[in-house]
């Protein structure tokens, strides 16, 4: 799969959770733990091992409900999005180190 495949259904996944948790009695439990298995299954067939996964889990999680923050209240949207963005920028650039690698090779 390659680096944007990855990149955009985190996407995806992150932006349809943020889209749920916007209601004030939403199952957050279960749709942040959806987001966090797409987040840990992502870098399937890299040679990524647990630590960048569960990052990546862990980002989405966090972007998720950062967005949902930030849509539901705008007072609070500058703070919410800001986090947001850095854990965006943060997941975007484990998901490029790992997708570009080559298969069995490890990092010097």
């Amino acid at each position: 799969m390659s680096m944007l495949l990855r990149n955009l259904l985190v996407l995806a996944v992150e932006f349809g959770a943020a889209l749920l948790l916007r209601a004030p009695d939403a199952p957050w439990i279960p749709v942040l733990l959806a987001v966090f298995v797409v987040g840990s299954g992502v870098l399937h067939g890299t040679d990524a091992e647990f630590t960048p996964r569960f990052l990546v889990a862990l980002i989405a999680v966090g972007v998720a409900e950062l967005g949902s923050r930030a849509w539901a209240s705008p007072d609070a949207f500058q703070a919410a999005g800001t986090g947001a963005a850095i854990l965006l920028a943060v997941q975007t650039l484990i998901l490029v180190r790992y997708s570009l690698r080559r298969p069995g090779r490890r990092p010097a």
